[in-house]
């Protein structure tokens, strides 16, 4: 093949510089050390007077880039370290844009090890990007002048770390922490309750001796005093002390005009409003931190350490501060274990292992919809250390640790006899066991071949790109076919990936034989199924568990099964401890007083025995009501619903489930059971909504 040639490049002259590349984006680094900086005259000729310089140079408004994330960021942070600093890196690196522009070098770097700089300085040479101030365009790529300008920003950068580290933290700095280690206010938040008296002299001419110190803000001091009273009233309980103060008071109140003297200053930093009434509040740490604050007491801390005592005037009475104090500080005023710590309550955590009883079957897999603005929230699983038993919880934090709650083993219990019914419920036939077993198979083969089509396809594409990505020349057409080429590398490795799990799953058909005998001896043994097993079995065959509150002390139980169908239990209290609601009792009350039938009235309360509606009948309406009582009673005191020859005769009247003929030419519909290895055909009660479900195949292992 003959060589091919090239017009020759044109000869640059090493001495001229550069033209600015305004055919490329640009893109304007914006920069402010701290939030309070934000908005002053700096940011102004950052951003509005660096765009127009901009455009006075030839670029166009949609080509330049603003990049102004790194609003309150210092510059000695790390490229990768600041959010618009790496954006504008990667920006370089990949060619994007010709031109960086910012006010000053010190915008981009105050860094006294150089590292970071010396990067981006590589960075732009390597992809000939120029970096702009108002006063100079550096152009570290060019063949004549690029290194002198290497020289130049790196001695801008330098200076700019020199002035940071010993004039700002040097000079400045130190002597601001000098003057607050002397007591004095040096620009940190007032405290609430204070405010700084910033009159260097008096009325009368002479120095003032409290010059830069705290003294009471009357407005303000009143309601932390109170704040204090309300946590010894709570006998020192923060979080009920916090939550009475979110919901009633005292707020802080708004400060009207004129309320601070003319040459003090005060707290504007409080922001955080309660979520009841918007009243001006701490947070709950916030409200910890005050409580143990020396400051109310006249000491002064500089870096965690009390510099000065009795500094400033005092607006805590000293018994008052020092009982808060005593029961959230651990330590002393100097550092050393406080001997007069008496927190509250010290939290003790249990080994799981030392509990007795062992953790709920269904644990985080029971739902609530009671909360309307929170449909569908988990319960938690608590453990309740007084009576020593698990129990489902539905929270509404922070506001309301426990709306209610039930014991685990009563949810439990009525979710195995579901489930045990459900397996119950599940048939077994010959032929259908060998329909299931060669439909599978077919499926599987169909599976296998259209898999393994599809790889074949993919492999001829990435064969394709492969040798048209020679023929190629364009920069844009490369990267399309280069990521068509990935796309196609993720597409064959998810066909590999389907095509093994196919192939991993041809034991299925083994297991469809050995189902019977799995499945006889768990109905048969259920007992003895571990908890886990249970837990297991029940994911194959439902989804997740809802829980309602009917009453105070009956909740309904309901299972949502993998078919679209669902089974209910219901629950109560049998506790004389539980009152009932208004209506249970009112109802109960006039069946009693209208003679109603025991039957009615048991069937009305069928988690009741006959026995404890009496004893709900004395206890709300006092003895000697069944005196009056003539109703026909024809069971005895301890008997249900359930007991009654009324109930077992209208559960024998319901129609039983249908059992499949032997004719029957519907395809087995089964899921699989990833905890036994097995799959079942269940007789589902809504095939319909089953196949929808399932689309017609085993269900996957959730």
């Amino acid at each position: 093949m003959p060589r091919t040639l090239k017009r020759p490049e044109q000869p640059v002259d090493p001495y001229k510089l550069q033209p600015l590349p305004v055919g490329r984006p640009a893109a304007v680094y914006y920069r402010q050390s701290s939030e309070g900086q934000i908005g002053n005259i700096s940011t102004t000729l950052q951003t509005v007077d660096m765009i127009e310089h901009l455009l006075q140079q030839g670029w166009v408004r949609e080509s330049v880039f603003m990049i102004d994330m790194d609003a309150g960021v210092s510059g000695t942070k790390k490229i990768r370290e600041r959010k618009g600093m790496s954006t504008l890196y990667d920006l370089i690196e990949t060619g994007q844009i010709g031109l960086v522009a910012a006010q000053d070098v010190d915008r981009f770097f105050r860094d006294v090890t150089m590292i970071e700089t010396n990067i981006f300085i590589d960075a732009c040479k390597r992809s000939n990007v120029q970096v702009m101030t108002p006063v100079m365009v550096y152009d570290f790529a060019h063949p004549v002048m690029g290194s002198s300008h290497m020289k130049m920003f790196r001695e801008e950068a330098q200076r700019a770390a020199d002035y940071l580290e010993y004039q700002i933290r040097g000079r400045l700095v130190k002597a601001r922490h000098r003057r607050s280690a002397s007591g004095m206010w040096a620009g940190r938040k007032i405290l609430a309750g204070f405010m700084m008296d910033g009159r260097s002299h008096l009325p009368n001419g002479a120095l003032n001796p409290d010059y830069r110190k705290y003294k009471r803000f009357d407005l303000y001091a009143d309601v932390v005093q109170r704040w204090f009273e309300l946590f010894k009233e709570q006998d020192g309980n923060l979080s009920a002390t916090w939550r009475r103060i979110e919901h009633e008071g005292p707020y802080l109140p708004d400060i009207p005009a004129g309320a601070v003297p003319e040459g003090f200053q005060v707290t504007d930093h409080l922001e955080r409003r309660s979520s009841f009434t918007g009243g001006l509040t701490p947070a709950q740490d916030t409200l910890r931190n005050l409580l143990a604050n020396v400051a109310y007491i006249g000491h002064w801390v500089h870096k965690g350490a009390i510099t000065q005592f009795n500094n400033h005037e005092a607006i805590i009475p000293l018994d008052l501060f020092m009982y808060a104090y005593n029961r959230i500080s651990p330590t002393d005023f100097y550092g050393e274990p406080n001997p007069q710590y008496v927190p509250y309550r010290p939290w003790i955590r249990h080994d799981r292992e030392n509990r007795e009883e062992p953790k709920p079957t269904y644990a985080y897999l029971a739902y609530s919809d009671d909360l309307p603005e929170y449909p569908h929230k988990r319960l938690a699983c608590v453990w309740a250390p007084l009576p020593k038993h698990y129990k489902y919880q539905l929270s509404h934090y922070p506001y309301e640790s426990n709306l209610w709650n039930i014991k685990a083993a009563i949810v439990d219990a009525l979710v195995d006899e579901m489930v045990l019914e459900r397996l119950k419920a599940t048939t077994i036939d010959d032929g259908l066991w060998q329909a299931a077993l060669a439909s599978l198979e077919s499926v599987d083969q169909a599976e296998v071949r259209r898999v393994q089509a599809a790889i074949k396809q993919a492999e001829q594409t990435k064969d394709n790109l492969i040798a048209s990505l020679g023929l190629l020349t364009h920069a844009e057409m490369v990267a399309r076919a280069e990521a068509r080429y990935e796309a196609a590398e993720r597409e064959l490795a998810s066909l590999h990936a389907e095509l093994s799990r196919i192939q991993a799953n041809e034991h299925q058909s083994r297991s469809l034989v050995e189902a019977r005998p799995v499945l006889e001896t768990i109905i048969a043994r259920w007992d003895e199924v571990p908890r886990d097993e249970k837990r297991d079995l029940f994911e194959q065959f439902g989804q997740y568990i809802t829980i309602s509150k009917i009453t105070r002390h009956t909740k309904q139980i309901t299972v949502h099964w993998r078919d679209a169908s669902t089974s209910d239990r219901s629950t109560t209290h049998r506790s004389l401890g539980y009152f009932w609601g208004d209506e249970d009792i009112e109802k109960l009350h006039t069946m009693i007083e209208g003679n109603v039938d025991q039957v009615d009235i048991l069937r009305a309360f069928p988690d009741y025995r006959w026995r404890a509606l009496t004893q709900r009948m004395r206890y709300h309406f006092g003895k000697g009501w069944w005196k009056s009582y003539k109703g026909a009673k024809k069971y005895p005191r301890d008997t249900t619903w359930a007991d009654t020859e009324e109930a077992q005769t209208e559960a024998a009247a319901e129609p039983q489930q249908p059992m499949p003929s032997e004719g029957c030419t519907d395809p087995p519909r089964s899921i699989f059971c990833a905890g036994y290895g097995r799959s079942w055909r269940l007789q589902s009660e809504n095939p319909a909504a089953m196949d929808a479900a399932s689309g017609g195949k085993p269900h996957p292992p959730r």
